[in-house]
């Protein structure tokens, strides 16, 4: 076996002394500079550093001078009946959901019986978000036709709209179907253990 001492021992390595290190430190300063300083001064079609005028910043506000863009009718598109049959389903689909979780208890979160009651209750919505589907074209075509008419009324003092009633009658009994549908899910998740 040979020992360490009787080995040829290798020199150690020389470091390079600090001259050599910080000899090109100046000139990769100095070239580090002059390439920042000569990437904004670009020509041809790329875009430059300097200061663009308000004209191109395109952020100007539209002249006050401008007339109001002319207001248009609003479609009904207010489908109640579509409403009406999400609902019927979401009532049909509530007993059975009611019963999964009260079946729940004190189970432990993770459990297969823990795991039925959160599918029960995303299955009730899954069928309030289709009601929110419906409701929300409902509510943008109440509020246009309001925003709508609130222009005509002050122009031209009309105040009988048949078709404002009849939208505002839609989206009022839809919009009080997505509210009890929201509270018996509220009602029901306070059923399940967290």
């Amino acid at each position: 076996m040979v020992s360490m001492q009787d080995s040829p021992a290798r020199p150690p390595r020389r470091i390079a002394p600090a001259t050599r290190i910080t000899r090109f430190a100046p000139a990769r300063l100095a070239l580090t500079v002059a390439l920042l300083a000569l990437a904004g001064c670009s020509s041809g079609p790329y875009p430059s550093l300097s200061r663009w005028s308000a004209d191109h910043a395109g952020n100007q506000p539209p002249p006050k001078d401008k007339p109001a863009p002319p207001t248009t009718p609003v479609a009904m598109t207010c489908d109640e009946a579509a409403a009406d049959r999400i609902d019927a389903e979401f009532k049909k689909t509530l007993p059975g959901a009611e019963a999964v979780l009260r079946g729940v208890g004190d189970a432990a979160t993770g459990s297969p019986v823990w795991s039925k009651g959160n599918l029960a209750l995303a299955d009730l919505q899954n069928i309030r978000a289709r009601l929110g589907k419906v409701l929300a074209p409902a509510e943008e075509a109440y509020v246009a036709d309001t925003q709508n008419h609130a222009q005509v009324d002050a122009r031209d003092g009309i105040m009988n709209r048949p078709e404002g009633a009849r939208l505002s009658s839609c989206y009022a009994h839809i919009d009080s179907l997505a509210s009890a549908e929201d509270s018996e899910i509220k009602r029901l998740h306070t059923m399940l253990p967290d």
